[in-house]
């Protein structure tokens, strides 16, 4: 494939330059009316995080309309094209590919909805999309848009060197195709000429006299950059702002920089004075009362740069602040780092907190114990309750002696991981919420005890009248998938001490072709015991899970708390339609069966597997996943013996990508189903995969296994 770049800022400066620019000619990259970013700040190997490039949730429909509307406040359109804010046109499905997933067709769709949809359907941020057909046709801000800009809007197939190639005109064929391009240089990043985590050489000019610039890109987001526009600005190019540079100056990069800062921010850090360079404290405050502070410089000491932070309060529990104004949208995530270090020889202790301010209140927090080494510490909030029009970063100094220091602070913004927990407020934390009697009238309270609650400060209390009666809440889903599986689980007792409760658990999948249920029954005395259920849902494409307690007691009062409800993270763990999709062998002589229930009977649905080795190896399954510091993932697994002779082996869960946590349990069969099961507290933020790992010790007999699961 020709590479896609088109710089057409520089060829408009050299049209300028030849005095042949006519009055409807674009002379050169408009700057925003309240234009404030500094070329100068352009970092060539840092021009937008991961983060922020891969943020597919930062816009909805709705606010990139509004932003579109704002930017053209009267159309001429008097090369008669109506302006990007009016633009419209039927698009064509496509399939799903490798990098994007499957896209409809529509009638008459705006350009916001094209802008969004194909943002959602290839992972990337839709304020990427609107700087790029910005930075290459000038479309955001054009009063009189041609159809050429429409036809060629996101430069795609427009080499320098060549003619546009015709195969993708059409606006919704340009932002497709280009936001897919992202996507496959981000999957096959080693097969590109630009690549993060290495030095780079990367021309200043399509005219290779001009020289070359070695550049060090950090993350995969820049390299898509270079990828898509292979040139760096020159310092001509970055002193002139949004003007003209010299004859060796290329401006693609440089103006994704500038519009991308005036419009939605740094794309790369939103916090000002982030190492404190210059001596500059600008952006930063204080919480809870004043504290000592004063920006050092010292290259020697510091962790960045030529200057730190050093700090100290009177008063424990006073903070460094700093608030950032931008509008967060739920399923967002602020993730927050700074590297920290004690200023003497006894350790420091304190907090870094995020805070997502307007709205309803949500709060993350890091703690730390750091001694004279400089420490990153991390902190991640994801945005569930509401939007908030602030982000508020606090430094919590646990200590009233000593100084703490500080350095190479950032505040990044991207899509959240999904929830593990789809239930609103599952340990009743102040309210109810979203739960509800969910089939005839119930008694209900919540108390705040945190010496009975199971998890957190509170929980709830309920009884009834009647048998059968429940309380339940309803959360809505995507789309489930064939065989997927979803596991309520939920902390329940009696409060009585010589009257256990009896009910049953439910698990429904809801507003699909069928509805489909499961459910366990339980007795339960006055200590917490957790009581769970899964559903598979099959083919029925649920839009809706509920979750049910049913209670059959009505001479005692049931307490609940600490509920969960989470999908199974891997594949084929139940070998639904004799599938083993996701599953490898450790060795290649090791055997692996799926059997239908006409065969061999399985513990849960239709199918299960069979697997034995002659040597010691493992069956695993690696997946993808963005774990929260403090939760609690679940691993399970039904075993059984597929001979006479006992089964011995282990169960892991690895969570793997930065500092590796795991936990395991040794299982030994019998020839009826037992569970093995055991949880993984998650203490690091840094993890981005699962591994769901079968040890087989036995090599004289087989291993039946069905219903895997991590949740």
């Amino acid at each position: 494939m020709r590479r896609p770049s088109r710089l057409i800022a520089l060829v408009a400066s050299v049209a300028v330059a030849a005095g042949l620019m006519t009055a409807a000619a674009v002379t050169g990259p408009a700057a925003p009316a309240s234009a404030a970013a500094d070329a100068r700040q352009f970092d060539a190997g840092n021009i937008i995080s991961n983060d922020t490039f891969y943020n597919s949730a930062a816009m909805t429909p709705e606010s990139i309309q509004s932003f579109l509307n704002s930017k053209v406040v009267t159309c001429r359109a008097a090369a008669g094209q109506s302006c990007l804010k009016d633009y419209t046109q039927t698009t064509s499905g496509r399939a799903a590919t490798p990098y994007c997933s499957a896209i409809d067709g529509r009638n008459n769709e705006s350009a916001a909805s094209i802008i969004y949809r194909v943002g959602q359907v290839c992972g990337i941020n839709p304020q990427v999309l609107l700087v790029m057909l910005q930075k290459e046709q000038g479309l955001v801000q054009s009063v009189s848009p041609t159809a050429t800009a429409y036809k060629i809007a996101m430069g795609y197939g427009c080499p320098d060197t060549a003619p546009c190639d015709t195969a993708y005109y059409g606006f919704f064929n340009q932002v497709y195709n280009a936001a897919s391009q992202f996507q496959r240089y981000t999957k096959t990043s080693s097969s590109w000429s630009y690549q993060p985590g290495r030095n780079n050489n990367v021309y200043y000019h399509p005219n290779a006299g001009c020289g070359t610039k070695t550049v060090y890109i950090v993350n995969q987001a820049t390299a898509n950059l270079y990828l898509y526009t292979p040139y760096t600005p020159n310092q001509a190019a970055l002193n002139a702002g949004y003007g003209t540079g010299d004859s060796c100056s290329a401006y693609g990069n440089r103006n994704f920089y500038l519009y991308f800062t005036d419009w939605f921010g740094n794309p790369s850090n939103w916090l000002q004075s982030a190492s404190f360079e210059g001596g500059s404290v600008s952006g930063w405050g204080w919480s809870n009362g004043a504290i000592n502070r004063a920006a050092v410089n010292s290259p020697a000491l510091s962790q960045n740069g030529d200057y730190f932070l050093a700090m100290n309060t009177s008063v424990v529990g006073r903070a460094i602040t700093q608030d950032v104004t931008r509008t967060t949208n739920v399923g967002e995530q602020a993730t927050a780092t700074a590297w920290v270090r004690s200023g003497s020889a006894a350790s420091y202790s304190g907090e870094m907190v995020l805070w997502g301010l307007g709205g309803s209140q949500e709060v993350a927090i890091s703690k730390f114990t750091v001694g004279t080494s400089w420490t990153k510490i991390q902190v991640k909030l994801p945005v569930r309750a509401s939007a908030h029009s602030t982000i508020r970063l606090d430094v919590y100094m646990g200590s009233n002696t000593g100084d703490l220091w500080l350095d190479n602070t950032e505040l990044t913004f991207g899509a959240a991981p999904k929830p593990q927990n789809e239930l609103s407020n599952a340990s009743f934390e102040g309210s109810f919420a979203q739960w509800i009697p969910g089939n005839g009238f119930v008694n209900q309270q919540i108390y705040r005890d945190e010496n009975e609650a199971v998890d957190g400060s509170w929980f709830a209390a309920s009884n009834t009248p009647a048998r059968g009666r429940s309380f339940a809440q309803t959360v809505p889903v995507s789309t489930t998938s064939t065989n997927q599986r979803y596991t309520f689980s939920i902390w329940l007792r009696s409060d009585s001490a010589t009257t256990p409760f009896k009910g049953t658990l439910a698990l429904w999948g809801l507003g699909g072709s069928a509805n489909v249920v499961e459910q366990t029954p339980f007795t339960v005395d006055s200590t917490w015991q957790k009581i769970t259920v899964s559903t598979d849902m099959n083919s029925t494409a649920s839009k809706q899970l509920k979750a049910e307690v049913y209670m059959e007691t009505t001479n005692a009062t049931l307490w609940l708390d600490g509920g969960g409800l989470s999908d199974n993270l891997l594949s084929s763990g139940s070998f639904e339609g004799a599938s083993s999709t996701g599953w490898v062998r450790g060795d290649s002589r090791m055997n692996l069966a799926v059997y239908s229930k006409a065969q061999l009977p399985p513990k849960d649905g239709t199918y299960l597997a069979a697997t034995n080795t002659p040597v010691a190896s493992s069956l695993y399954q690696t997946v993808s996943a963005r774990p929260l510091a403090g939760e609690t993932y679940t691993a399970e697994l039904w075993v059984r013996s597929g001979g006479p002779t006992p089964f011995k082996g282990r169960l892991a869960l690895w969570a793997l990508g930065g500092a590796t946590e795991a936990g395991s349990s040794s299982f030994t069969t019998t020839d009826a189903w037992t569970k093995v099961t055991f949880e993984v507290p998650i203490t690091h933020d840094d993890h981005t995969q699962f591994k769901f790992e079968i040890y087989q010790d036995s090599t004289d007999s087989t291993l039946l296994i069905d219903s895997a699961q991590v949740y």
